[in-house]
């Protein structure tokens, strides 16, 4: 148990920059439309159209792409931060990083459970698929998988990061 302690802010990383790439190359949504005349179709949405619209401006941009993105990136700062100011060892300077540490916890679920939130938030900002494919009978909307995977590992990565803090906690008691 102490070597995970010890090695939790550096897995909490490494588990949020795998999710950050995942949010990035990997489509967001996809929806399958039925149109009368031509049949059944799938799109997929890459994930940086979710996050920050297409560069065509068929898809606009949704808030819980563009949430999540911040604040992955804020939790990424701030992990790196924690790991960094141990090694200077100023005594000031441990109360800061406890503080920081619950922000990255914060920041890295929070950012998890957007990444959850995609398919409402992209249908809220882009409306239905109609508008986009003309005669349509009905469409039906699914979180991109690697979506899916990249939300488990923030929150995976936010339980890695309170670890430490919890066991500080059970300690002092």
């Amino acid at each position: 148990m102490k070597t995970v302690l010890k090695f939790s802010g550096i897995i909490s990383s490494v588990l949020a920059i795998v999710a950050f790439i995942l949010l990035l190359a990997t489509p967001g949504v996809k929806y399958t439309a039925s149109v009368a005349v031509l049949g059944t179709g799938t799109t997929s949405v890459a994930g940086t159209a979710c996050i920050f619209g297409g560069t065509d401006a068929k898809y606009a941009a949704t808030w819980a792409g563009l949430l999540a993105f911040i604040l992955v990136i804020v939790a990424l700062v701030i992990l790196c931060a924690g790991i960094i100011l141990p090694m200077l060892k100023v005594k000031a300077l441990d109360k800061f990083a406890g503080v920081l540490n619950l922000v990255a916890v914060i920041s890295l679920i929070v950012s998890g459970v957007f990444a959850f939130c995609i398919v409402a938030a992209f249908k809220a900002a882009n409306g239905d698929a109609s508008g986009k494919i003309g005669n349509l009978a009905s469409a039906s909307y699914s979180i991109g998988a690697g979506w899916i995977i990249a939300g488990i590992l923030l929150i995976a990565a936010g339980v890695f990061a309170v670890l430490p803090a919890i066991a500080d906690f059970k300690s002092k008691k």
